[in-house]
């Protein structure tokens, strides 16, 4: 939230401050959110990759088994 819109808030009192203390705080609570939903998609496509390596390792073992 920039100057203007505390000062535009601030016009109305401690309700203005206090509306702009909420809005701040959803604000950051969206940002913070954010940043959980980016690194929760890093994650699962490290383990997605994980995955699919483990399951290549397995198929080659079964080919090398059953010859």
């Amino acid at each position: 939230m920039n100057a203007e819109l505390w000062t535009l808030l601030g016009q109305f009192g401690p309700l203005g401050i206090f509306i702009g203390y909420l809005m701040w705080r959803e604000t950051r609570k969206d940002d913070e959110r954010h940043q959980v939903e980016r690194e929760r998609t890093e994650s699962d496509k490290a383990l997605a990759a994980a995955l699919s390596a483990l399951t290549v390792t397995i198929q080659h073992l079964e080919q090398r088994i059953g010859k």
